[in-house]
């Protein structure tokens, strides 16, 4: 019988899957030869329903992955709380986030870089299969079978055989996929699982993810810079900007009528978009991350800032259109 330790998740009747109060993650640096730090994750706060996904959207150097790797702690919070499953994980060790990894993992971005290039793709899922499963013998070798055919790699005998190297893009990141359904998790972080991937391949990754979050009830936290995927596999869309949330609402309201000047810039950017609303920035200069800045992170770039923007900084307010927005002036 398993240690409650090892017990998977069971959550109450109307508890999200995933809550992030006021997380911050500070890295220290050098400025004017003197330590500083700097904030790519700036007191932000979300929740994720159970078998919801919700998009986080940014452009580079946002802050994204650095919510994604806090949530998987693989990097350690530096304030606020993390509670998945009903557990605060916030600053888990040892065997409780040994223990952690079966409720959540993570999908990276470059699927030949997250493999072993001297392992096949079964040995992929051995190892997590022995190490969180215990099965051995012909249990296990069934076990990366049935795996491998979940997520569309067949034929399994002559795929589990081959080396990361012999596969396409798209391959390699259906078996970094199938590694991380192995344990039976609950809770997945995707960060920009279809990035590198060629276009014609894009969505039959996208359509898997979506059927394993039907099939198995699973919650994403989709991490992305493409608003047309956001809009197509999120339930809800959170957009981010310096280390800070900009706008969240739901996916269709979000990309029908943006509130927030930063959103509706990224959608002016969007190929294919419909809303061609002519916003220009006033900077093209990456926001200033310094840890106690003074005013919107957003206010160098908006094209409605004013005195009243640079020096206080806004809170996400919900509005009456059900979005939520960190804008004095969203509308």
């Amino acid at each position: 019988m398993s240690s409650p330790a090892m017990q998977k998740t069971t959550l109450a009747v109307g508890q999200p899957m995933v809550q992030v109060e006021d997380l911050v993650v500070r890295f220290p640096i050098r400025s004017g030869g003197r330590r500083a730090w700097i904030t790519p994750v700036d007191h932000v706060n979300f929740t994720i329903g159970r078998g919801e996904v919700l998009a986080l959207v940014g452009e580079s150097g946002s802050g994204k992955t650095t919510i994604g790797k806090a949530l998987m702690r693989i990097v350690e919070p530096s304030a606020g709380k993390i509670v998945v499953g009903g557990k605060d994980v916030s600053h888990i060790k040892g065997r409780s986030l040994a223990d952690y990894r079966e409720d959540a993992q993570m999908i990276f971005q470059d699927p030949f870089g997250s493999l072993n290039a001297v392992k096949t793709v079964e040995q992929h899922l051995y190892f997590p299969l022995k190490k969180h499963r215990q099965l051995r013998g012909d249990d296990l070798y069934i076990k990366a079978g049935e795996l491998l055919e979940l997520v569309g790699l067949t034929p399994v005998r002559e795929t589990r055989i081959k080396f990361p190297n012999e596969l396409s893009g798209g391959q390699r990141q259906r078996v970094a996929i199938a590694r991380a359904l192995a344990v039976d998790p609950k809770f997945l972080v995707a960060d920009e699982p279809i990035s590198m991937l060629d276009v014609s391949i894009r969505a039959g990754v996208l359509k898997l993810m979506n059927q394993l979050k039907d099939d198995f009830k699973l919650s994403y936290l989709y991490i992305t810079h493409d608003l047309a995927s956001a809009r197509y596999f999120g339930d809800r869309i959170m957009v981010m900007y310096g280390g800070q949330i900009m706008e969240t609402a739901d996916s269709r309201e979000l990309i029908r009528r943006p509130t927030h000047p930063y959103t509706k810039l990224l959608l002016a950017a969007t190929p294919g978009n419909p809303i061609r609303e002519k916003l220009p920035e006033t900077s093209n200069l990456a926001p200033n991350l310094l840890e106690g800045r003074t005013g919107c992170v957003f206010a160098s770039r908006c094209p409605l800032v004013t005195d009243r923007c640079r020096e206080e900084m806004p809170k996400l307010t919900v509005l009456e259109t059900g979005h939520s927005a960190a804008c004095h002036y969203a509308s």
